[in-house]
């Protein structure tokens, strides 16, 4: 379907598109490198049936190694240009600071500040990754524990109790994860897929519109791939990631870009679903 970027290093001509959107998306960006992730996020909205516009932003507090601060400030949008605006969906990505304590992430007081400000001007928020992570612990003060094993590949559910079929599949990428027993002795926390190498990877909370996914719905065939290979050339401990093959990533692929699409999909109807509830309920009163 269409997706408009209303911002981004990787912005839309939007005179192209004659579908108007139906619901707006803003994503807190940050990995490494924003483009690749802006298409990566981009191209999933344009497969679903759902039309979105999408906003980028990023933390202000943090300085960007990996380019150009001045054109990642000129391109995104900070906490204080959309301070008072609304959107319908709200999307956190990873990034590759989990070996670091949350309290000294140099933009932590800002994610906070962020998070507080979704609660009430975002309708439903998607968390992945080391944005789930982050999620968890300032919602739920549930802990990251770290693991000297890199969880790499990609994994599939492996719990019954859920509407997730077992072949639900997500590409994990990290080096820390949140234990199961803490996870189940939070009544608001629901599990929804879980595998004995990974812990939880998928959760929900039933006293708020949040999901908190320990994966890269938005991962293509070759990421995990390049990954390993940029480790490799940094002479850093890495195994191959498992569930995936190196020489024809396609295979795998398809099956797990079906379950990211399932997700988004789910996700966007969810919003949908609520957001004409609301609009029938106002022309009542």
């Amino acid at each position: 379907m269409t997706v408009i970027k209303l911002n981004g290093l990787t912005k839309n001509d939007l005179q192209n598109y004659q579908i108007k959107p139906q619901l707006s998306i803003l994503v807190l960006n940050l990995m490494p490198n924003k483009a690749q992730t802006e298409q990566q996020i981009s191209r999933l909205f344009a497969e679903v049936k759902t039309p979105v516009s999408v906003t980028f932003m990023y933390p202000k507090s943090h300085i960007w190694k990996h380019g150009d601060q001045a054109e990642l400030a000129f391109h995104y949008a900070t906490l204080a240009d959309i301070r008072n605006k609304y959107y319908d969906g709200f999307i956190v990505t990873g990034a590759p600071v989990e070996k670091i304590k949350f309290t000294e992430v140099d933009y932590w007081d800002e994610f906070l500040e962020i998070r507080d400000w979704a609660h009430t001007h975002t309708s439903y928020q998607l968390f992945t990754c080391w944005g789930a992570q982050a999620a968890l612990f300032a919602d739920f003060e549930v802990p990251k524990v770290n693991v000297q094993k890199k969880i790499f590949g990609v994994y599939k559910n492996q719990i019954h109790t859920t509407h997730l079929p077992r072949n639900f599949l997500m590409p994990q990428s990290r080096y820390s994860k949140v234990e199961t027993p803490i996870i189940e002795a939070i009544p608001q926390l629901e599990i929804l897929a879980d595998n004995v190498q990974t812990g939880p990877f998928f959760m929900q909370a039933t006293d708020r519109n949040s999901l908190y996914i320990m994966g890269h719905p938005e991962y293509t065939a070759n990421t995990l791939i390049d990954e390993y290979h940029r480790d490799l050339k940094k002479d850093q401990p890495i195994q191959k990631p498992v569930n995936i093959s190196l020489e024809n990533p396609l295979q795998s692929y398809i099956c797990w870009h079906n379950s990211s699409l399932d997700l988004y999909q789910s996700w966007l109807d969810q919003i949908q679903k609520e957001k004409d509830n609301h609009d029938q309920r106002q022309l009542q009163i």
